[in-house]
């Protein structure tokens, strides 16, 4: 894959406000790949303070929050969302992985056509509504997601 767009309202982050095990490194082999990571919010702006104090906002080719593109009436977790990001990244769709937690960005993955959806369960039991989905892959942590990313 050339492209990974992180989910990143409890994907990377746990409820303490802080990372993932295995997040940072995640993202620090992806970068050594070449892959360029992207990430999107349903919060404002307040998450780009967040990734800065986890030590990770320098991963991010690019990030779309809730309150960036209020004058186009984009909704990040939204087709029109990923399409906005792949634009500003010159990826194309075919080369794009979604990773989340959430039973409704896998379905937003399938709606933007991208090339595979990622769920993560982080340890719980939240497959099913993941696979309900119809998530290509579903890992219980982070670093699961590089075993499936192809």
């Amino acid at each position: 894959m050339k492209t990974v767009i992180f989910d990143l309202d409890h994907t990377l982050f746990a409820a303490d406000e802080a990372l993932y095990d295995g997040a940072q490194d995640l993202l620090a082999i992806l970068r050594r790949l070449g892959v360029q990571v992207a990430g999107l919010s349903n919060h404002d702006h307040r998450i780009l303070v967040r990734l800065e104090e986890a030590g990770v906002r320098s991963y991010f080719a690019h990030i779309l929050c809730a309150d960036q593109i209020a004058d186009d009436h984009i909704e990040p977790k939204a087709a029109a969302g990923v399409r906005h990001v792949l634009k500003h990244l010159g990826a194309r769709a075919e080369d794009t992985v979604l990773v989340s937690h959430a039973h409704s960005d896998i379905l937003l993955g399938k709606d933007a056509r991208l090339a595979r959806t990622i769920g993560v369960t982080h340890g719980t039991d939240s497959a099913a509504p993941l696979r309900e989905a119809g998530a290509d892959h579903i890992v219980d942590n982070m670093p699961g997601v590089l075993d499936v990313i192809g």
